[in-house]
C-alpha cells in the first residue's frame, strides 16, 4: 500500500506540473470590453438623404467609445534607491576600591583600586538599487467613457516561448488630448496606471511522460 500511495503522489504531482495557471494580478477592472450594440431603427420618410445612414467622412478615427482599441507604447523605467547607514557605539567602565586590612597592628594587605573599561562600535551600511524597465507596445480596449471625456483602458498581452509564458497587463485612464499623431499613447501619460509584467513556467507533456517513464523503470524492475 505505501508503494501505491507514492505512485499516486507522483502522478498527481506530474499532472499538476503539466498545467500552469495565469499569475495573479492587482488590476481589478475588466481587461477588455465589447462595444454596446446600437438597435436598428428602420426609418423611411421618402427622402434621398437619410440622416441616420450618413457616412462620417471627417470622423476622428481615434479611440473614443467603449470597445475601441488603441496602442500603448510601454516606456516604463523606474529606479528605487535605498541607503541605510547605522552606527552604534557602546562604552562602559567599572571600578572597585579594596580597603587595607590589619590584624593586631600588622598590615595584612594594603588597599588597592581595581578598574576595568570596555568599548565597542558597530557600523552597518546598506546600499540597494532596484532598476525595472518595460519596453514594447500593447493594444488595449476602452472599457469605460468618463463624464469628462477621459477613457478608462485596459489590456493584456501573452507571449509564450517554449514552456515560458510572459503576461503583460496594463490599465489606466487616458486623456484623448494626449494621443500621439498616429492615435497611440505613451504609458507615462496614463493616469492611475497599473503596469504588470509577470511570467509562468510550465512543464511540457512530453517531459511529464519522460519523468513518469523513468520513475516506473526505477521502481518497477522487469
Amino acid at each position: 500500500m505505501p508503494a501505491k500511495s507514492h505512485v499516486y503522489a507522483v502522478l498527481v504531482a506530474a499532472a499538476l506540473a503539466g498545467c500552469t495557471t495565469a499569475p495573479s494580478t492587482n488590476i481589478t477592472q475588466p481587461l477588455s470590453a465589447k462595444p454596446v450594440a446600437t438597435p436598428y431603427v428602420a426609418v423611411n420618410d421618402g427622402a434621398i438623404y437619410q440622416p441616420h445612414q450618413g457616412v462620417a467622412l471627417f470622423e476622428d478615427r481615434r479611440a473614443h467609445e467603449i470597445g475601441d482599441t488603441l496602442t500603448v507604447n510601454l516606456v516604463e523605467n523606474s529606479q528605487i534607491k535605498r541607503k541605510l547607514d547605522n552606527k552604534q557605539t557602546r562604552t562602559g567602565g567599572t571600578s572597585l576600591d579594596v580597603p587595607s586590612a590589619t590584624l593586631l597592628g600588622s598590615t595584612l594587605f594594603r588597599g588597592s583600586s581595581l578598574s576595568s573599561s570596555s568599548s565597542s562600535a558597530d557600523e552597518y551600511k546598506t546600499d540597494l538599487t532596484n532598476n525595472h524597465s518595460i519596453y514594447g507596445t500593447i493594444s488595449v480596449t476602452v472599457t469605460q467613457v468618463l463624464a469628462n471625456g477621459n477613457l478608462e483602458v485596459a489590456g493584456e498581452k501573452q507571449v509564450a516561448m517554449d514552456n515560458d509564458t510572459q503576461y503583460i497587463r496594463i490599465a489606466g485612464v487616458v486623456n484623448p488630448r494626449d494621443f500621439n499623431q498616429d492615435g497611440s499613447i505613451d504609458s507615462t501619460k496614463l493616469a492611475d496606471a497599473k503596469v504588470e509584467s509577470k511570467g509562468t513556467t510550465g512543464l511540457d507533456r512530453a517531459n511529464v511522460v519522460g519523468l513518469l517513464a523513468r520513475f516506473f523503470l526505477a521502481v518497477l524492475p522487469f
